[in-house]
């Protein structure tokens, strides 16, 4: 069984609830001033089984008003069909609303479309008016759309009309279960003793009783007690079915009190987040609407935008230019009033601010862009391929590699409409073909990562030429020089780098070939501090007296860092071999004793309490001898 919604569109008194009433059985028609006057002004809801041989379809039927005044109303029912019959009244012909319909049909990429010729029995030469109407949609996505002349007077051609439907239904593939569930509110009520009740099209995956879901976009979370589909009790939401849901703990909006109303959309929190900016390709169809003189659209022009069942006001930011004629497409992006909720991908139709005309359609890029910086030529390499390609997800990977070099693998797309399974495989895919490389739970663009590391390796090495004498570079002088390296990504550098034979200190890094050197100039002046040193051993001068210029501070510290010199303290350093003589001589003392005291010791070696001290601190640290009270003993291995 396929679960699928069909939508009519048409001209204001073309026959569209009829034809409805007399597909389903049931009049759409529902308000008390619709009956009356005889148009539609709300959305209507019916039901239609169509079976061929092997298949069955359950369609929901989405009736929209054809009057200019309801047009809004008209947008906010087509936003999720995925089949519609386009009425058109044999005795009338083609009218402005059936011009606006197909722009907004054609904006949102509906395409396929069954037209529904009424009015057939009035009508004397029905081969006549088909061939005019075929001139008539001759450059329109709907040009070889079947026609059926009908007539819901008579029932002429309903039966050709429901095999027609059944064709093209059965050559629409099936709604697919991305697991990310939406169901945009086109109704709210709240029948005595149920609670909030909402209707609309399932989109995105499916919905089980006893689910969490999340109103967006004001983030109230609600339980799912019940769930129906034309009248039926259900466990599960499918997909392309009309649902119903008993929402009970979910407020209804009213005055003083937020809650849910018409426009906002349930989905799961983990679906994605709220946006008031959008990028997006903007598209305008060439052909005018009668009755409305063709006019550009500006740059900077607020106009209302619709999405799913709701709109809002937002400001065209064109990306390229100062207005967008008929016939012309262009990146822009829509500063929205309001946050709403959306996905890469979503189709959405601009109106002007007046609510008078449809002005274009859009199709979003990216539902989370930055405003700073759109129209830069950096922006636009990131969206132009998106535009190309909006629903391929390895196109919306590879664009944001180029954009942001990396991707956090947990959360690699925001507001995407994939599966996670289809990213996964996305991914696993790019990695093997060699574009993609990951660090931990960071994906990078591979070319752009090879060189970052070639730049590091680079920086370390001329910091090595530049500071020969120092052991290693400074982490953080390194991340200076690699000015473009995104702050979080520098520990995942540095670990490569070590994985590459580089040696990583807690805040310094070298190359594993680098040894320590000194200028000829400074060489000179530190072998003659260290002889100076080694002759005096443990009655050493003071180390400010032997560092009274920057070249004896250059030479003292190259002798310390490679370990020919030792520093006690600030005020001492021995020589390493020097200090070594000292451990024999300590080790050998306690051996015969069993322990000694700082003073013994100090006594033994021959030197004064400022050196003893410090150098008896040095040999503990070593791990040589160890201090209980005022003796020192050798540790279980010296």
């Amino acid at each position: 069984m396929h679960h699928l919604v069909l939508g009519t569109a048409g001209h204001i008194d073309h026959g569209k609830s009829s034809l409805v009433k007399c597909l389903t059985g049931s009049d759409p028609d529902r308000l008390p001033e619709e009956k009356s006057r005889g148009v539609t002004i709300e959305l209507g809801f019916a039901h239609l089984s169509l079976s061929s041989d092997t298949e069955t379809y359950e369609v929901g039927i989405v009736d929209v008003p054809g009057h200019a005044d309801f047009v809004n109303n008209m947008v906010a029912g087509v936003g999720s069909l995925d089949l519609a019959i386009f009425i058109i009244a044999a005795d009338d012909g083609w009218m402005p609303q059936s011009e606006e319909h197909l722009h907004i049909l054609t904006y949102l990429g509906i395409n396929n479309i069954v037209i529904a010729l009424t009015k057939a029995d009035l009508c004397e030469d029905i081969p006549f008016t088909i061939e005019v109407l075929r001139d008539e949609l001759s450059d329109t996505a709907i040009a070889d759309a079947p026609i059926i002349p009908i007539s819901s007077l008579t029932g002429q051609g309903i039966e050709d009309l429901k095999q027609s439907l059944l064709e093209k239904l059965q050559h629409i593939p099936p709604q697919q279960d991305a697991g990310k569930p939406r169901l945009a509110i086109d109704r709210i009520f709240s029948p005595k003793g149920s609670g909030t009740v909402v209707t609309g099209t399932l989109s995105g995956g499916h919905i089980n009783v006893g689910d969490t879901l999340t109103l967006q976009p004001i983030g109230l979370n609600t339980k799912v007690r019940f769930i129906q589909n034309h009248q039926q009790p259900l466990n599960t939401a499918l997909p392309g079915m009309r649902t119903a849901l008993n929402l009970p703990d979910l407020p209804i909006d009213t005055p003083g009190k937020s809650g849910a109303q018409r426009g906002h959309t349930l989905t799961t929190a983990t679906c994605g987040k709220i946006t008031d900016t959008l990028d997006v390709v903007l598209h305008r169809l060439a052909r005018p609407i009668p009755g409305i003189k063709p006019r550009p659209l500006r740059h900077l022009e607020t106009v209302a935008l619709h999405h799913g069942s709701t709109r809002c006001r937002a400001r065209v930011i064109l990306h390229d230019r100062t207005h967008l004629n008929p016939g012309e497409k262009c990146l822009a992006q829509l500063r929205l009033e309001t946050p709403l909720f959306l996905l890469t991908g979503d189709r959405v139709v601009l109106r002007d601010g007046s609510q008078q005309s449809t002005l274009a359609g859009a199709t979003v890029l990216d539902a989370l862009p930055s405003r700073h910086g759109f129209r830069t030529e950096h922006r636009a390499t990131f969206l132009k391929p998106r535009a190309e390609n909006p629903d391929d997800p390895t196109t919306a990977i590879r664009s944001l590699l180029i954009r942001d070099h990396l991707i956090d693998e947990k959360t690699p797309l925001p507001n995407n409409p994939f599966h996670e399974k289809v990213i996964a495989q996305t991914i696993d895919n790019m990695l093997a073909e060699g574009s993609l490389t990951r660090c931990h739970q960071t994906l990078l663009h591979s070319q752009w990562w090879k060189k970052l590391l070639h730049h590091a390796a680079q920086a370390i090495r001329t910091w090595h030429q530049q500071h020969p004498d120092l052991p290693t570079m400074p982490l953080d002088d390194l991340a200076t020089s690699l000015a473009h390296c995104p702050t979080q990504l520098f520990p995942t550098l540095t670990i490569a780098l070590e994985s590459q034979g580089y040696q990583l200190t807690h805040n310094g890094i070298a190359h594993a070939n680098h040894t320590l050197t000194l200028p000829e100039d400074i060489a000179g002046i530190a072998q003659s501090l260290l002889e100076k040193i080694n002759h005096n051993q443990l009655q050493p001068p003071n180390k400010a007296d032997l560092t009274t210029t920057a070249s004896e501070d250059q030479a003292m510290k190259f002798l310390i860092r490679s370990g020919q010199l030792i520093e006690l303290d600030p005020k001492v350093v021995i020589s390493s071999t020097t200090r070594d003589t000292a451990i024999e001589s300590i080790r050998s003392y306690i051996t015969t004793h069993g322990q000694a005291t700082a003073s013994e010791l100090r006594q033994h070696l021959g030197t004064t309490r400022k050196i003893a001290m410090p150098l008896l601190e040095h040999i503990d640290t070593l791990g040589i001898t160890i201090r209980k009270d005022n003796y020192r003993t050798l540790t279980a291995h010296p």
